[in-house]
């Protein structure tokens, strides 16, 4: 999250690489796929950090949770932690 753009990019190649050798699937930026988290459809997203709008459901590498996520993940996220909230 704070690293600069070369590092982060650094840093997704190197997980691209990881998670094509894990399941044998090509990944490419824009290209469709799912998300390894939640299995959400969506579009891969290497090369900027999963906030393209057109993209809909952006899958990218996050380093605050050293995970794959999808926006898709991070609004069920971001529900739960405002329904955990509200009950207080």
């Amino acid at each position: 999250m704070y690293e600069s753009k070369e590092k982060y990019l650094k840093i997704v190649r190197q997980e691209v690489q990881l998670l094509e050798k894990t399941t044998n699937y090509r990944i490419c930026d824009g290209t469709a796929g799912l998300c390894p988290r939640c299995g959400a459809y969506g579009t891969w997203d290497i090369e900027t950090k999963g906030f393209i709008r057109e993209y809909g459901n952006s899958i990218y590498y996050s380093t605050v949770f050293y995970d794959w996520r999808c926006r898709a993940c991070d609004i069920r996220k971001l529900t739960s932690f405002a329904l955990r909230r509200g009950r207080r």
